[in-house]
């Protein structure tokens, strides 16, 4: 019932604004355990100099916020419960965040919400807003995204991200041919802000994305297409091999989803003292080998416990580094043999 009503207060505010201007100023959001903290920051540098009268909203709730925030020329600013007339509870698993007053609006979704590009954070994530710029009509236009962000910097940078993900691999045809001038579009289409993504001679393709949900296009012309939805991580190398599985040369015929790909990741990065490493497996046996910053293997987990496992397995195995010092490490997946994936985490004590 209160949801309910939340609604039918939305849907009236919205009938009573006359054209709303869409105001910029949600640069990132924070998580530690149920309480919360947002960054604002007038992107368009309106003018706006308090939040006096402005109401905030989340799918559970809805208040104002307390009498007296002000807004400097070009100041960052943190907001949480303690700076609202109420409390307001907002679902880190996924929900919205609206605030609105005086004909200006600023709306963002996350996590297991409706139309949201970005999943929830890990703790110790925040959720970062940027800035992009459109490659299509009408050119310049400028979007804004949330992504997830693993050096949360509230207070400063506001609508910039530090980290991002690698996503990589391999296209092949049929018979494990290296397939070049494949293209590789994504939705979000992230504009002319992110490099456009096509294989070379070797079938090899490489870029970094910032830490959001993509649908990828994976086509050679009209010959041959695949798609497929892949989740980017920050700080991680997110590898995949795509397969054609019905084209060779110029055949013309119905391709199947990729038949192999990898996915290896950790969290926390940084940690202490342990992290789980997370892969997808699509061979009988796998390890997962750590190598200290001057090369030399230190650790080997077996998965599962040495024993081979099932193609197509998603699974994940804990590293208790109790033991080791404190630094860089390296990680790589090693399935049938054969190094297939590699990524960084960093050990503090």
């Amino acid at each position: 019932m209160r949801n309910f009503i939340i609604v039918l207060f939305f849907l009236s505010f919205s009938m009573l604004m006359a054209n709303p201007i869409a105001l910029v100023f949600i640069s990132e959001i924070y998580f530690e355990g149920d309480n919360w903290t947002i960054e604002l920051y007038d992107y368009y540098e309106s003018g706006i100099s308090s939040l006096d009268n402005y109401c905030i909203m989340s799918s559970s709730d809805s208040t104002y916020f307390n009498n007296g925030i002000y807004f400097e020329p070009g100041e960052v600013i943190l907001v949480t419960e303690e700076d609202l007339q109420s409390s307001l509870s907002i679902n880190k698993g996924g929900d919205f965040v609206l605030i609105f007053g005086n004909n200006f609006d600023d709306l963002v979704q996350f996590g297991d919400y409706a139309y949201s590009n970005v999943n929830s954070p890990y703790e110790g994530q925040s959720l970062a807003r940027i800035v992009l710029c459109s490659d299509m009509p009408p050119f310049g236009d400028i979007y804004f995204l949330l992504a997830k962000e693993n050096q949360p910097t509230l207070g400063s940078d506001p609508f910039t991200l530090s980290t991002s993900g690698t996503f990589t691999g391999y296209v092949y045809d049929s018979l494990m041919n290296p397939v070049p001038n494949v293209d590789i579009d994504m939705t979000p289409d992230l504009g002319i802000d992110y490099a456009y993504i096509e294989t070379d001679y070797t079938g090899y393709f490489s870029t970094s994305l910032p830490g959001m949900n993509y649908e990828f296009d994976i086509h050679l012309a009209a010959l041959a297409s695949l798609d497929t939805t892949i989740t980017i991580e920050p700080d991680s190398i997110h590898f995949y091999e795509f397969i054609f599985e019905n084209y060779v040369n110029s055949d013309n015929n119905e391709i199947s989803l990729p038949a192999s790909f990898y996915n290896l990741s950790n969290h926390p990065n940084p940690f202490n003292p342990s992290t789980t490493i997370s892969f997808d497996l699509t061979a009988k046996s796998a390890k997962v080998e750590i190598y200290n910053s001057k090369g030399q293997k230190v650790y080997e987990l077996l998965i599962p416990n040495g024993q081979s496992v099932s193609a197509g397995l998603k699974s994940s195995i804990t590293w208790e580094a109790d033991n080791f010092p404190s630094g860089v490490y390296l990680y790589k997946l090693v399935i049938d043999g054969k190094e297939v994936a590699n990524n960084k985490m960093l050990l503090l004590k």
